[in-house]
């Protein structure tokens, strides 16, 4: 009667073991990870999670239609509940559905020239005063690399603001409000009376503008807004995002690459004229990239072809191809591969790691290179993504950002 007892046992440990490895084989783990609560999923990618459902993974599905003001558009609220033999519940979470979204996709080489929300300081020099060279930033706490944005509670768009809000000062201290690793900091500095022009001075050189080249990832068709870069342009030494206060984007010809190697990063050398031919304006710079609107008869606009969008729940480890630039305005299509999808329910620039592959674009560039950043993602036909960072150690490889995180600004 034990050695039954002890069979049955065995057995049953067994089946329980083949069951358990059965059933975890089948779970879309995925889906479980992937989605998350008050995600935006398109049409197709909600059609994905209830194909993934199984023998042993059911899902249940409840729409309320109602209307986003944030998205300024119609959307299916949708609660999901995936539940083990269809009776014990694994997760419950609630997605948004919107309709299939195309854009127009990029890929093409863009100037930009930036006006700033304050001006930074590239340098300091000496005044002459009765009492000599003296230099005021020495006795304050402000640091080249810093970006001013008040003085005495007068906003600072340029370099000409400073001057007229310190030249009746009569000798007195001014408070200065300014900005160091994208936080705000106030000190006090007394300018200098100059000898030589009669005027205060505080001893500092400015700018108030950039320029660059990048990449542009999409235009939305129905009001022209477009998206690029997918990372902040930043600005000064001391870890400031460039905060826009306007600019421009320009057709960029590039005129060369200098090629990247391991410990250095390569280059795209491009070539555009300020003031020139201008395509559009820009009015935001975040942790995704440059965002803006094209005029309605910009260049960029021609012969686009039109794309699905397909985010975290479409992006997979694979083969994807880039559409970027490496030679005059013409954009090509270059083989990668998406190596690792990173697990994100917060924005983040660095969420996929990506590998070129394709021998043309490696012998022409060594991989990805500066100026590519931006350069839309494409896998199984849809728009997953936009390049933005190259591994120095590794040019062949490089960060990817989800078009998620770009497509809501």
């Amino acid at each position: 009667m034990l050695k039954i007892n002890s069979k049955f046992k065995l057995v049953f440990f067994f089946v329980f073991c083949a069951l358990f490895i059965i059933i975890s084989v089948n779970i879309p783990y995925k889906v479980l990870k992937v989605i998350q609560n008050g995600m935006y999923i398109t049409e197709s990618e909600l059609n994905n999670i209830k194909n993934s459902n199984n023998a042993f993974i059911s899902s249940e599905f409840k729409n309320v239609f109602a209307y986003d003001e944030e998205k300024d558009k119609k959307v299916k609220n949708l609660e999901v509940k995936f539940k083990l033999f269809n009776l014990f519940n694994i997760k419950n979470l609630k997605v948004k559905v919107v309709d299939n979204v195309n854009v127009l996709l990029g890929g093409d080489s863009v100037g930009f020239s930036l006006n700033s929300k304050g001006v930074t300081i590239v340098g300091s020099n000496f005044v002459l005063t009765k009492n000599g060279a003296e230099n005021p930033i020495n006795s304050s706490d402000l640091k080249v690399g810093d970006t001013i944005l008040e003085i005495n509670n007068i906003e600072i768009l340029s370099a000409e603001d400073v001057n007229n809000a310190i030249k009746n000062l009569d000798d007195k201290e001014v408070t200065i409000k300014y900005k160091r690793n994208n936080k705000e900091f106030l000190t006090t500095i007394k300018p200098a009376l100059d000898i030589q022009t009669k005027t205060y001075k505080l001893g500092i050189w400015v700018k108030d503008n950039t320029m660059g080249v990048g990449t542009l990832t999409y235009i939305k068709e129905d009001d022209l807004r477009f998206g690029s870069l997918g990372h902040a342009v930043a600005d000064g030494g001391n870890g400031n995002d460039f905060e826009v206060q306007n600019g421009e984007v320009y057709k960029c010809n590039v005129i060369g690459v200098k090629k990247g190697t391991r410990g250095e990063a390569g280059e795209i050398l491009g070539l555009f004229l300020p003031g020139k031919n201008v395509q559009g304006d820009v009015d935001k710079n975040n942790n995704f990239g440059l965002y803006g609107n094209m005029f309605e008869n910009s260049e960029f606009l021609e012969n686009k072809q039109k794309i699905e969008i397909g985010g975290r729940a479409s992006c997979k480890p694979g083969k994807a191809q880039i559409l970027t630039c490496i030679s005059g305005t013409k954009v090509n299509v270059y083989d990668i591969e998406i190596i690792k999808t990173n697990y994100q329910n917060t924005a983040n620039e660095k969420s996929m790691v990506i590998k070129v592959t394709d021998k043309k674009l490696l012998e022409e560039t060594g991989g990805i290179v500066q100026g590519m950043s931006g350069s839309p993602i494409i896998q199984d036909g849809k728009i997953v993504g936009a390049v933005t960072h190259v591994f120095v150690s590794d040019p062949t490889k490089g960060f990817g950002l989800y078009i998620d995180w770009m497509l809501d600004n």
